[in-house]
């Protein structure tokens, strides 16, 4: 299994092309999971596939918003 990126501090950008790239997997039918990160809020484990980062919940929820209105960067 690889090893958990760290991208909290990664630009808001970077973080939403990690995003779309779980969305497109997810859109194909695996498995999306998260959890709460040990360290507490903000911070979240996202894991699909291949992909697993350590993020946070505010901005997966900026980018969710942006997905659903069409507005994503």
């Amino acid at each position: 299994m690889p090893e958990r990126k760290d991208i909290r501090s990664a630009p808001d950008e970077q973080k939403y092309e990690i995003y779309r790239q779980i969305d497109q997997l997810y859109q194909k039918g695996n498995r999306v999971t998260i959890k709460e990160h040990g360290s507490g809020f903000p911070a979240i484990t996202v894991d699909c596939g291949e992909i697993r980062v350590l993020t946070d919940c505010l901005s997966l929820e900026e980018w969710n918003r942006k997905e659903k209105k069409g507005d994503a960067d």
